[in-house]
């Protein structure tokens, strides 16, 4: 350990380079520094001839990676849907899967937001309510389109506006539609989670070339950075 007014740039950079020797995570790494620049920034507004700061965020701070969305492979797809026979479950994850759907986009999916048959030679579609509060509309795929018909058939009638209800005929909870999904995934022996869902329709979109700008709306994207990485999958 050193005095603080003897800590110098060097210094900064012989911790940064022990730390990932010692495999600390870029977050914990940056987060260490952070504290480190505030205790000088603190010093120099105490003390009139305090240290300078050691601590250069151009030079010290370690960037994140970009982390790629995690697909799914197509034959771990079909031995996870070969089990699911009930009309809802498959209707839930077809939407994320064919339509790029958020587990909480389905969560909050009621009625009012099905324009399935209301204007002639139009495309069946929904009204999302998603991340952010943003709103988009979505276009069903003939997959998803007769797996919704199906389970609207089939759904209890009551006040409760959800499209999906649960056994006590209530709106789903985000974690209740993981558990779902959790289940089957054991069953048949694979591991994939809802978001991969939306992950893998990227995928599919991307491979059918489908222009980057038309993906980012119908993704939902906010910025067009986000739809860019799919293109590395």
């Amino acid at each position: 350990s050193k005095p603080a007014n003897e800590v110098t740039v060097r210094d900064v950079d012989a911790f940064i380079e022990h730390c990932q020797n010692a495999g600390y995570a870029i977050a914990t790494i940056n987060r260490r520094l952070a504290a480190l620049r505030s205790f000088y920034q603190f010093l120099a507004m105490m003390f009139e001839d305090a240290p300078a700061n050691p601590v250069r965020p151009k030079r010290h701070f370690i960037r994140q990676g970009q982390r790629l969305p995690r697909d799914v492979q197509n034959h771990d797809l079909e031995r996870l849907f070969a089990i699911i026979q009930s009309p809802r479950d498959r209707a839930m994850f077809l939407l994320m899967l064919r339509c790029g759907l958020r587990v909480g986009e389905v969560r909050n999916l009621s009625m009012e937001d099905l324009y399935l048959y209301s204007i002639p030679g139009s495309l069946p579609r929904l009204w999302l309510h998603g991340k952010g509060g943003n709103e988009r509309v979505v276009y069903l795929s003939a997959q998803a389109m007769a797996a919704l018909e199906a389970w609207l058939k089939l759904r209890p009638e009551g006040s409760e506006p959800a499209v999906f209800v649960n056994r006590s005929g209530k709106r789903f909870t985000i974690t209740g539609i993981q558990l779902v999904l959790a289940a089957y995934c054991q069953r048949a022996g694979v591991w994939i989670t809802c978001h991969q869902f939306r992950h893998t329709f990227g995928r599919h979109l991307v491979e059918a070339r489908v222009p980057v700008t038309t993906i980012q709306k119908l993704m939902g994207h906010a910025r067009i950075k986000t739809t860019q990485t799919y293109l590395y999958i």
